[in-house]
């Protein structure tokens, strides 16, 4: 009994229905390394039109030296036309009655022959020559335009990559989104011009043992006043910054502290949140800027892209929010 089995042809139709796999989008580091590459290629490509225009200013001097020269081989084979028109019949009679038998008067009228055909070999050579370099200008011609063709798109798809790196930079920088409905903060004092006072970092950090700015202890307060109560480290004696000078806390994303790993779900979450609640109040609360989760935010710029010196969670802000006070 025979099976049943689809025809090739009828596989084949089927195998078109299916849709194709979605492509998958470029990340931001694949996009930089494309775009790396292209960079080489469009260098690579200006190399060789250099190469291929040097080539050309190469065979234009050949040509005009082989011009020259064939120029001056000419002159000198008419002269020499005209010496056997008007003496040479005389010296090779005169060698030929010189000779003392046939074979040196075959020799005088071959020897005569001889220097005629050299000097019109010499001149067919360089007319040979001439003819190679203005064949190799014509090929060489193409070469140039096909060498400025490439180099023109490897631009364009240079240009096409920066492009697209930073549409998706831009998409990626959008920010975080929603603080979640968190009540809005209570304004830092300010000046009776609207300026903010300068501080000195002479509070008690409640985080540590070190010291923040008036202006920093009222940041944290409004912070947990909005429900954002996670563990937070500000003060830090060591490294730059703001930490020494009492003008930044560390915000955890994670319920359990800082860890060692890119937040997500709901600490994810939470840190998206926070973020947006501090750009929400930067005006009211006097922030400097803030960082999370690879983006850099402040009042002139706007959100953008951030990477740390190491690529760790600490460093990228990936596990936590820093907040910056003026």
């Amino acid at each position: 009994m025979r099976a049943n089995i689809l025809p090739i042809a009828c596989i084949a139709a089927l195998l078109v229905l299916l849709p194709a796999p979605a492509a998958a989008e470029p990340d931001e580091e694949t996009l930089e390394s494309d775009l790396a590459d292209a960079i080489s290629a469009v260098a690579d490509a200006e190399d060789e039109v250099d190469a291929t225009e040097a080539r050309g200013d190469e065979l234009a001097a050949q040509i005009e030296d082989t011009e020259a020269e064939l120029a001056a081989l000419q002159t000198e084979l008419n002269e020499y036309a005209i010496y056997l028109y008007t003496e040479g019949e005389l010296q090779t009679t005169a060698a030929t009655l010189a000779a003392d038998n046939p074979d040196e008067m075959v020799a005088a009228l071959t020897f005569t022959g001889y220097l005629a055909d050299q000097r019109a070999a010499v001149v067919a050579d360089a007319g040979e020559l001439l003819a190679q370099l203005e064949a190799e200008q014509d090929a060489h011609a193409d070469e140039v335009q096909a060498a400025e063709a490439a180099l023109e798109e490897a631009e364009e798809a240079a240009d096409d990559l920066e492009e697209k790196l930073e549409e998706l930079q831009a998409e990626n920088a959008a920010g975080p989104g929603s603080d979640g409905g968190a009540p809005a903060a209570d304004p830092v004092p300010r000046n009776s011009d609207g300026s903010l006072p300068s501080e000195s970092c002479s509070e008690d950090d409640p985080t540590t043992s070190g010291c923040l700015t008036p202006r920093t202890l009222h940041v944290y307060n409004e912070t947990k006043e909005a429900g954002f109560d996670r563990y937070v480290s500000c003060y830090r004696g060591s490294g730059g910054g703001e930490h020494p000078l009492g003008r930044a806390c560390d915000f955890a994303a994670a319920s359990g502290g800082f860890e060692d790993v890119d937040a997500g779900g709901d600490d994810k979450a939470y840190g998206d949140q926070l973020a947006a609640w501090y750009v929400n109040n930067a005006d009211a609360l006097g922030i400097e800027y803030v960082i999370w989760y690879r983006e850099f935010w402040s009042p002139s710029s706007g959100w953008k892209s951030y990477s740390g010196a190491n690529g760790t969670p600490a460093a990228d802000h990936t596990n936590h929010v820093h907040v910056s006070v003026r």
